[in-house]
């Protein structure tokens, strides 16, 4: 094994090794941070720390089986050489900065969601330029990449300092024990791909602990697998009773009369009277922020008809959704 560490496989090791420490780091500081709504238990905590090192050893398997792959096709008497080493840099580095983004990303996540990666991260890729002009208004994108590229350099210094490079390059082991390794990674990518499900982390009925159990980048790619979001998990509700008692209050106007004291009937018998026809124009905006508008204190007048609209509407200025993305409405 002391011979496999200090092989060819150094570096693929040394950064499986890494992975597993920086998401075990990740999950005790979100753990710290949830203290006061957990079931702090010595076997609860147990439960979320060896099923989170479980789904972080399926994940540190996917991340890095394109390099495992690598080492087995690459030549013996070509390791070493100059295409080698920048294939080697391009595919770790690469592997890093997808590491180290989602671990970042993971703590603005946590702090809005109070989950790990889920279909809402996933619908964030659809709105790819909505996410990004998100981003820059609450950071600063030329900061964070700074941030995130000096991690890596800081990675790549430390594996320098301690020779895994130079092992890595300097090994050269034949075919057969190549693909030995490759063979028992394989195994397991094939393990976890078949038996390994985001539910087998959903033990408690503390939604808390359930999520300190999952690992971001997993959850991230069971999300889009499944293609769907817990409704109950993410939104508050009324009961049942209680929704349509306040509905039939609502709506309810001076000249109607509910047919039956049946609360879920919302049909209603309506005292005739010469017919109306109010103008009403409704206006849905896609992702039309209300920083854009006068009426929210924008001086570039950049929507002169919306800002006239507003001031001579009935304005709705608090008006929320389900969906994710931002909502405007003038109802006129």
């Amino acid at each position: 094994m002391k011979n496999i560490l200090k092989s060819r496989y150094s570096l693929y090791f040394s950064l499986f090794l890494l992975y597993i420490c920086i998401c075990f780091a990740v999950r005790l500081t979100l753990f710290l941070f949830s203290l006061s709504v957990l079931d702090f238990t010595l076997l609860a905590t147990l439960k979320i720390f060896s099923i989170g090192i479980y789904f972080d050893i399926a994940t540190a398997f996917f991340l890095f089986a394109f390099y495992s792959l690598y080492i087995l096709l690459m030549p013996s008497r070509w390791v070493g050489n100059k295409l080698d080493k920048i294939l080697t840099y391009f595919i770790t580095s690469l592997s890093l900065f997808i590491v180290i983004f989602s671990i970042i990303a993971e703590f603005p996540f946590w702090d809005e969601f109070n989950t790990r990666f889920n279909f809402i991260a996933v619908d964030y890729l659809i709105y790819t330029y909505e996410v990004i002009e998100n981003i820059n208004q609450s950071y600063s994108i030329p900061l964070i990449l700074v941030v995130l590229f000096s991690i890596l350099a800081a990675i790549i210094y430390l594996f320098k300092k301690k020779h895994i490079y130079e092992q890595t390059f300097s090994n050269k082991p034949r075919f057969g024990k190549r693909f030995i390794v490759f063979a028992c990674s394989l195994c397991a990518l094939l393990f976890f791909s078949y038996f390994a499900t985001n539910k087998q982390a959903e033990w408690s009925s503390n939604l808390y602990q359930n999520e300190l159990s999952k690992n971001g980048v997993f959850s991230f790619f069971a999300a889009y697998r499944s293609n769907e979001l817990d409704y109950d998990t993410f939104y508050e509700k009324l009961d049942d009773k209680k929704a349509f008692a306040i509905l039939k209050k609502e709506i309810l106007q001076e000249n109607q009369t509910y047919n039956t004291e049946n609360v879920f009937d919302l049909s209603r018998h309506v005292q005739g009277s010469e017919e109306t026809r109010p103008n009403i124009i409704l206006i849905c905006i896609e992702s039309f922020s209300a920083e854009f508008l006068s009426t929210f204190g924008n001086k570039q007048n950049i929507t002169p008809n919306f800002d006239t609209l507003a001031l001579h509407s009935i304005f709705l200025s608090n008006l929320m959704q389900r969906e994710q993305e931002p909502l405007e409405v003038w109802k006129h």
